[in-house]
Formats: structure tokens, C-alpha cells, sequence
């Protein structure tokens, strides 16, 4: 299974902005406790979806982290 897809319940690091877009940050301070993307996995973490690059047929898994 190989890794196809990464989700984050964050868009960014509120407290540092650590990869917000330039022209984004001046909304930094407003948006610091809060999920801009209303995404939410498991206790606000990621979601990992893999699949099988052999067979396209098999389910895909995933993962919460």
C-alpha cells in the first residue's frame, strides 16, 4: 500500500503560520483558533488514505493519526 492522500484537520500552524500563503497573512491573528478548512479527524489529527498501486481493484485503507 502506498500513500495517496493526506488530510489535516489544520490549514495551518496558528502559532507560527509555519506554510500560510504571503497573501493570507494578515488574517493569521483571526483565524489563529480556528479550523478555516471545517475539517476534523479523529481528535483534530490527520487522515492517512493509501492504496495498492499492484492492484487498483483493492480497498483502499486509512489511517488516523
Amino acid at each position: 500500500m502506498n500513500l495517496l492522500l493526506t488530510l489535516d484537520s489544520y490549514e495551518w500552524s496558528g502559532a507560527d503560520g509555519s506554510w500560510m500563503p504571503i497573501e493570507e497573512g494578515n488574517i493569521a491573528e483571526r483565524l489563529r483558533d480556528r479550523c478555516p478548512t471545517q475539517l476534523a479527524f479523529g481528535r483534530d489529527g490527520l487522515l492517512n488514505i493509501f492504496a495498492c498501486q499492484a492492484d487498483p481493484g483493492h480497498p483502499h485503507r486509512w489511517s488516523l493519526q
